[in-house]
């Protein structure tokens, strides 16, 4: 057998360095002397170290270093595969440990008559899997840490090991650990590992070392129930669950990962046993009362990140959770009351489309869900949707009445909301303006309905929804219809006295028109009690000395009389005789039946009078020829009796 050389063997500090910040901290089982560590898990350590002890005077006789009797060979059976070989003395001194860290190994080597080994170090080599360990069933702790491992393997017949150590290698999953059922410590940390599985079985383990894997969630725990040490830290993980069913857990790190908020750990508040918790390097870290919701969440906290809990902080703990907690709830209700907005102003919109569509449908229409919304922003009273006007009679719609000086309307028809126009003032005394957007505003005799509201400062209509928009002179022919109001603004826009004289010009020609159709009372309807009183008494005034008759001449003089006892500041007989009649749909199917009847009752009354005024104008149109031949026969008749009767008695025969 070829001999490759000599080298060290020495189970110290170097074999199994302190794990730092991938591996448990110094608190952990894994602590700043791993062999001391191991006298508490396994108990076997103190052996180890003793026979270290033991051997170092022979070795110092003889001028070599503890361990420095190990000869490599090449199996002539299995070319490239290394066979290691300890000197008698060498193997007397530590007859239960191997140390063959930093010796360049790429294949784990055959371990030459070693079957009583139970520490094997591999560490800092570049091994690529596991294998030749075979015979060593009484192995008992393992370290395989920085090497090129991509797969557990290979461990299947070592059912005594307490310890394996596969830190900073390339494996990207758990498994084949089947039957290490006594193991105690498994480090995996500085891996590749995205899944937490294949571990339920290891009812034994006490210490866990995930740390700097590719993790996301951190789950699948059940069984693991000798657990009190969890270290993952340097994961990427958002999600932890079932560490509330680990009943030993004592110690668990999680610093450096992707945790936001407690409800993503919420299952540790389930924890009996925890003491000892890190959350360093998390986004949740960044919230104010982080620390307070951790304390007051875990009982059993005795250290967080590091530091102690102590008692008062507890208490503070305490109250910053409730707190927090009336300020989440304040939250909870403020995001339901916000998605309940949406959503029934969405409704409002998609009713107010089915409205003004041909077809029965709006595809994300909810018949059954609330279709309106109201609410006040500062001095403005918004209104979503049709039904949000029935609010407007009622005494809680808004706590401040008098405040609101400004009606926003959306996604409501115009002519639905004109019937309400005369509480307007008297419900908000303050108002000032209105807008209106998507209120289906087409023509211009819908805006002398605001006359009835009996005071505007200004007047918004959106372009969107309202087609009226489109026209040209729909400003115009509104400053010159509100010319009494002293309007301010239109749409944002201020009005200037051009823009009122420009209305004037525009349409005072089709107030005089309109007014030529109407007699005396249409006339006296349109004036205001007050005024009509007044007017009639000057009017009659009027008559006696001028000795009217008739009723045109009546009309004429109730015209002058109105505009000489006109007041400042109300709207003229040309301005006010342009009005308009609404025709609100029906609100109801019970409604609607009962509009659809007197509908056609109506109609079939109209159709017929209509039928008897025509056969009346008919008969008007014949009667006069009608009657002058009756005369005519009779006349004829009566000058031939004789002849007539005659005739008359032959008819009666034939018959």
């Amino acid at each position: 057998r070829k001999v490759y050389g000599v080298g060290s063997l020495a189970f110290n500090s170097k074999a199994f360095p302190n794990f730092t910040d991938s591996r448990p901290s110094s608190r952990s089982t894994f602590s700043n002397t791993p062999t001391q560590s191991l006298v508490n898990t396994t108990g076997i350590a103190a052996n180890a170290q003793a026979a270290a002890g033991g051997g170092s005077a022979a070795d110092e006789k003889s001028g070599c270093l503890p361990g420095d009797r190990v000869v490599f060979a090449e199996s002539p059976s299995a070319p490239g595969v290394p066979i290691v070989y300890r000197l008698p003395e060498e193997k007397a001194a530590n007859p239960d440990r191997l140390n063959l860290d930093r010796r360049r190994l790429t294949i784990c080597p055959i371990l030459e008559g070693e079957e009583n080994l139970r520490l094997l170090n591999f560490q800092h080599n570049s091994i690529g899997r596991i294998q030749h360990l075979s015979s060593l069933r009484r192995l008992i702790f393992l370290d395989l840490y920085d090497n090129r491992i991509e797969e557990i393997s290979g461990l299947s017949t070592l059912s005594s090991l307490r310890v394996l150590m596969l830190g900073k290698n390339k494996i990207s999953k758990i498994e084949n650990l089947n039957n290490l059922l006594k193991l105690d410590v498994l480090d995996l940390h500085g891996n590749q590992i995205k899944e937490l599985e294949n571990l339920n079985h290891l009812s034994e383990l006490r210490v866990l070392n995930l740390a700097g894997n590719q993790l996301t969630k951190a789950c699948n725990f059940l069984g693991l129930t000798s657990l009190t040490e969890l270290n993952l830290r340097r994961n990427k993980i958002q999600y932890v669950g079932e560490l509330d069913h680990l009943p030993k857990l004592l110690r668990l790190f999680l610093s450096y990962n992707d945790v936001r908020s407690f409800d993503s750990i919420r299952c540790l508040g389930g924890s009996q046993s925890l003491q000892e918790l890190a959350l360093d390097g998390n986004p949740f870290t960044s919230e104010q009362s982080y620390k307070q919701i951790v304390i007051d969440q875990l009982t059993s906290l005795r250290q967080l990140d590091l530091k102690k809990v102590t008692d008062d902080e507890r208490r503070m703990a305490s109250i910053v959770v409730r707190k927090e907690e009336e300020k989440k709830k304040e939250c909870t209700k403020a995001e339901a009351l916000k998605e309940r907005r949406r959503v029934a102003i969405q409704n409002a919109e998609k009713r107010w489309q089915l409205d003004n569509a041909d077809q029965t449908t709006v595809a994300g229409y909810d018949n059954g869900g609330l279709s309106h919304y109201t609410e006040v922003e500062n001095d403005t009273l918004r209104l979503y949707g049709a039904s949000a006007l029935d609010g407007l009679d009622k005494n809680g719609l808004v706590a401040n009445v008098s405040s609101i000086n400004h009606i926003y309307f959306k996604f409501i028809p115009y002519d639905s909301i004109v019937p309400h126009f005369p509480k307007l003032r008297v419900r908000f005394p303050a108002l000032q303006g209105l807008t209106f957007a998507f209120s289906s505003i087409s023509s211009l005799k819908q805006l002398n309905s605001l006359t009835t509201i009996r005071r505007l400062d200004f007047l918004t209509i959106s372009p969107e929804g309202n087609p009226l928009t489109n026209f040209s002179l729909w400003k115009y022919y509104l400053l010159y219809r509100l010319s009494h109001f002293n309007v301010r603004k239109i749409n944002d826009a201020d009005v200037t006295m051009t823009d009122t004289i420009v209305a004037e010009q525009l349409f005072s020609s089709l107030g005089a028109a309109t007014l030529q159709h109407f007699d005396v009372s249409r006339l006296l309807s349109i004036l205001p009690d007050t005024r009509r009183k007044q007017v009639l008494t000057q009017c009659d005034t009027l008559e006696q000395k001028k000795q009217v008759k008739q009723s045109e001449e009546r009309r004429k003089l109730l015209i002058a009389a109105e505009a000489k006892n006109r007041p400042t500041g109300t709207e003229s007989m040309n301005v006010a005789a342009l009005t308009y009649a609404t025709q609100c749909r029906p609100k109801s199917a019970r409604t609607a039946s009962q509009h659809a009847v007197a509908q056609q009752l109506i109609d079939d009354i109209v159709t017929s009078a209509i039928s008897r005024q025509n056969k009346l104008a008919a008969l008007e149109k014949v009667w006069n020829s009608v009657l002058r031949d009756a005369v005519r026969t009779a006349v004829h008749d009566y000058r031939c009796l004789h002849t007539t009767v005659d005739n008359a008695l032959s008819l009666l025969h034939d018959t």
